[in-house]
């Protein structure tokens, strides 16, 4: 009697009902490896007179550093070829002139 029994409450339970699994998907993996810097583009350009004078971006950059004494945080230039003169911005406060030529 006692295995009868057990037959009857393993029939009387229910079958569970099967789960699918559902695999979730894994981001693809990051690479670690280093990406290319971009390099920094400096500008080659020449300023020129009508008086066939010429001076180069690094020349007049020198001439501003020259011409202000202290730490440079930013700097605008502007630049009068036909007055020879190149007006500066240091720092938003000092500003100045120097002679291009």
């Amino acid at each position: 009697m006692a295995r009868a029994k057990k037959e009857t409450t393993a029939a009387a339970a229910p079958a569970a009902p099967a789960v699918e699994k559902k695999t979730a998907k894994k981001a693809p993996a990051k690479t670690t490896a280093a990406k290319p810097r971009k390099k920094k583009v400096v500008p080659n350009f020449v300023i020129q007179s009508s008086a066939d004078q010429s001076i180069t971006y690094d020349a007049v950059i020198e001439k501003v550093k020259a011409a202000f004494d202290g730490e440079v945080t930013s700097v605008d230039i502007y630049v009068k070829a036909d007055e020879g003169k190149a007006y500066y911005v240091i720092n938003g406060e000092v500003n100045g002139a120097v002679d291009l030529f």
